[in-house]
C-alpha cells in the first residue's frame, strides 16, 4: 500500500513529462508492487513499453531489449533494479528514471549504465523520484555514506552520486520511523509526501 501512494506522489510527473516525452525513458523500481503498478499506470496512458523484472524469463529479455532498441513506437521500459540492471544495453533511452532507490550503489550505478553504453549518441538524464520526509531520505543518506566510504578506500576521494535538485515542495510534518510512513500511507490517500526530482 505504501509503494501505491508513492506512485501517486510521482503521478504528476509521468502525466506531465513522461507520457507525452518523445524520447525513449528506462524506470527502475525495487519491489514488486510499485513495478506492478507503474506498468499497469504506463498502460492506462497508452504508453506502450516493455517490462522486465525477476519473472520475466532469461530467453525472453533479449527480445524485449531489441524490440525496446528498434521499435519507434515503445517509449518505455520498466525494469527491476536487479533483474533489469546488469547485463542489459538500453542505449535507446535517453532518460533514466528511479522510482525507489536500492540500499546498495552498486545497484543503482549498474542500472544506470544501462544508458550509458557503447553505442549510446544522446546526452543521458538521471532523475531520482524522492518523497520528502520518508525512507527515501534514509536510503538515500546510507547511499551516499557508502559511496563516499568506498571512494575513500580506493583512491582517498570522496564519491557521491551528484545531483541537483530540480523542485522542491512543502512537505508533511517529518516523520520519525518507516512505521510512521506505512500508517500513514494505509490510513489517508490524501496526504501523501511530495515528491521532487533530481537529476545528474
Amino acid at each position: 500500500m505504501a509503494l501505491i501512494c508513492l506512485l501517486s506522489s510521482h503521478s504528476h510527473l509521468t502525466d506531465g513529462f513522461i507520457c507525452q516525452a518523445d524520447c525513449k525513458f528506462l524506470i527502475f523500481a525495487h519491489h514488486q508492487p510499485m513495478i506492478d503498478a507503474i506498468h499497469q499506470h504506463l498502460l492506462k496512458k497508452k504508453v506502450k513499453c516493455i517490462r522486465i523484472d525477476g519473472q520475466t524469463p532469461v530467453a525472453v529479455r533479449q527480445n524485449l531489449v531489441t524490440d525496446f532498441q528498434n521499435k519507434d513506437d515503445i517509449k518505455a521500459a520498466v525494469l527491476s533494479i536487479k533483474a533489469g540492471g546488469v547485463g542489459l544495453t538500453l542505449t535507446a533511452a535517453s532518460t533514466v528514471i528511479f522510482a525507489e532507490l536500492s540500499w546498495t550503489p552498486g545497484d543503482i550505478i549498474q542500472a544506470e549504465d544501462r544508458a550509458h553504453r557503447i553505442g549510446q549518441v544522446s546526452s543521458v538524464n538521471i532523475y531520482y523520484l524522492l518523497a520528502n520526509d520518508t525512507v527515501d531520505d534514509i536510503i538515500w543518506d546510507v547511499v551516499q555514506g557508502k559511496l563516499e566510504n568506498l571512494g575513500q578506500m580506493l583512491d582517498g576521494q570522496e564519491k557521491t552520486l551528484n545531483v541537483s535538485q530540480i523542485e522542491t515542495r512543502p512537505s508533511p510534518s517529518k516523520q520519525k520511523t518507516l512505521d510512521t510512513y506505512l500508517k500513514r500511507c494505509s490510513t489517508s490517500t490524501e496526504a501523501q509526501p511530495s515528491p521532487k526530482s533530481r537529476r545528474f
